[in-house]
């Protein structure tokens, strides 16, 4: 592969491996049974990628695609509160400010051809085409630009592979198959047409890792190798790929976020009742309208539970898109149990966000403002002091206000305290049952909602450290990435495609990952800052958002 001639228009290639830590590639590759990904470590520029602050899919993606940090793109998680109300709305592409980087690139001309990526519905216009990812609420909506590419990939075109109502085998057999599909419609997508610009994405990684991270540990479960087999059929997929790499491509191998196993849940709504800063509505305290949210909610969990155990699969699917159709209501019936009167902080997300109630910013804001900062040291010395109840280790590394670690105009969407866990290993979970009486921690958490309705065990999360491989058109044998971020890749891209990159990105070129030829490059920025906040003019109606959520549910991303 010439590394010494210099095409007029170079192109990227970037695979996106949804998930992937080197504390799984780094030992496989060593031990021969990933050569496809070894060959391309052994020939290319590689390190670590720290993802952004929550490394959720939803927020490290919104990231890459942006190259900006979430103060400024807005999404902090796969939901929002709606300003004004203590309710929830999805977030998507349309809710995302900023200019992505098929659209800096198209708007300079350059022919992108962008497959998968999360965050992508509804899909924007661009100079080529765009095949939206997980956020797509199902087959049968307009998930392409333009339309008509539809037509050409809805026979292999999937979202993801569902966890309902399934033994750890057939979910096992079901995402070795997509990733077979996943790759066919990379083959029928890549060669389309001429493109500078390629991108395509890989979520089976992330998924089977969740629900299959302890069975590693378990020699005798038929399945204990199923992260294996996943990354093992991406491998040779990927052999064909390297295989016909032309000689002008730059290929990057990338992941949005690390992997690693939960050692505990935490319910953190009762720890935060526990301490008194979170009230739950007592029985007698009840309106009549809340008494029978409370009482409905109670009997479909248990309907929904008993009924995803035993009933045919194809009332199971039904159950399933009655259920999503719900989910937005779901939100509001258990916010309705919370005395806002009484509660200074409750959680979001799954990581371990925390909003105050603040008074004159919330609409039944209780802390004074004078009082806000009284109140975050107590919570942040409280959470401090959380000690895991088997190992007594530490569980919370690191307590964040938002200002510390976002800048932008959208950080008043932000949490305000964000939580680092421990190496990573806590989930924070939701209390469904409301009682502060609960247990704080548990062993494993399960899919879905309320986790009544799904047979498999979420074991998995996130970690902070993703990877990042470059390899072929000018990149310099050998390199290693320093302290290289997720948001680096944008402003990276745009610079090996000869394309000014905007002011408003956070992050640097990993100018170390090139050779001499191409490192000699000026870096060149755009010479106006544009405004950020012009994001895809789109948006998504009720029945999407239903669906989406259900989905999200399903693969444990949401409540």
């Amino acid at each position: 592969m010439s590394q010494t001639s210099h095409p007029p228009r170079p192109r990227v290639w970037v695979i996106g491996l949804d998930g992937v830590p080197w504390t799984l590639l780094q030992p496989w590759i060593d031990q021969g049974h990933l050569p496809t990904l070894a060959q391309l470590q052994a020939g290319g520029a590689w390190g670590g990628l720290r993802s952004s602050i929550q490394f959720l899919t939803a927020v490290a993606w919104s990231s890459f695609i942006t190259g900006m940090n979430p103060g400024k793109h807005g999404i902090f998680d796969f939901a929002r509160r709606i300003p004004g109300t203590y309710d929830q709305e999805l977030t998507n592409a349309a809710r995302r400010a900023g200019r992505s980087l098929w659209r800096i690139l198209s708007d300079a001309g350059r022919r992108v051809g962008v497959v998968n990526v999360p965050m992508t519905f509804p899909p924007e216009p661009v100079n080529g085409f765009l095949i939206a990812g997980l956020d797509t609420p199902g087959l049968d909506s307009a998930y392409t630009y333009p339309p008509e590419l539809k037509s050409e990939v809805n026979d292999v075109h999937f979202i993801a592979v569902s966890t309902i109502g399934k033994s750890h085998s057939q979910y096992l057999a079901e995402t070795l198959e997509g990733v077979d599909k996943r790759f066919e419609l990379l083959w029928r997508t890549i060669d389309r047409e001429p493109l500078d610009f390629y991108m395509w994405v890989e979520m089976e990684t992330d998924a089977i890792q969740h629900c299959s991270w302890r069975l590693m540990d378990d020699p005798s479960h038929p399945n204990h190798d199923a992260i294996f087999q996943v990354y093992k059929r991406i491998d040779q997929h990927l052999a064909r790929l390297v295989a016909k790499l032309p000689h002008d491509v730059t290929l990057i191998v990338m992941s949005d976020h690390g992997a690693g196993p939960i050692a505990k849940t935490v319910y953190l709504d009762r720890w935060l009742a526990r301490h008194g800063w979170l009230h739950y509505k007592q029985e007698r305290g009840l309106s009549l309208a809340d008494r029978g949210r409370h009482l409905a909610r109670v009997g479909v969990r248990r309907t929904l539970y008993l009924a995803q155990r035993f009933l045919p699969v194809a009332v199971k699917g039904f159950l399933k898109r009655f259920s999503g159709a719900h989910a937005a209501v779901e939100t509001f019936i258990d916010k309705a149990d919370i005395d806002w009167s009484r509660t200074a902080a409750y959680s979001t997300g799954n990581l371990g966000n925390i909003n105050l109630n603040i008074k004159g910013r919330d609409p039944q804001g209780v802390i004074e403002p004078d009082q806000v900062e009284k109140v975050i040291q107590a919570i942040t010395k409280a959470l401090y002091e959380l000690r895991d109840p088997d190992t007594g280790e530490r569980m919370v590394a690191q307590v964040m206000r938002r200002e510390e670690i976002y800048t932008g105009d959208m950080i008043e969407r932000a949490p305000d305290l964000l939580i680092r866990w421990t190496d990573d290993k806590y989930l924070a979970t939701k209390d469904y049952e409301n009682k502060p009486d609960g247990p704080l921690f548990g062993d494993k958490q399960k899919f879905g909602r309320h986790g009544a309705a799904y047979a498999l065990d979420q074991t998995g999360t996130h970690i902070i450290e993703g990877v990042c491989i470059f390899y072929g058109y000018g990149v310099q044998p050998g390199a290693r990435l320093q302290n290289a971020q997720l948001i680096d890749l944008a402003p990276t891209i745009l610079y090996l495609l000869d394309t000014p990159i905007p002011r408003a990105m956070d992050g640097r070129v990993l100018i170390e990952a090139f050779a001499p030829e191409m490192a000699k490059k000026p870096i060149r920025y755009e010479e106006d800052e544009q405004d950020i906040h012009d994001g895809p003019d789109i948006d998504l109606s009720e029945e999407d958002e239903e669906a989406i959520r259900a989905r999200l549910q399903g693969l444990g991303y949401v409540a």
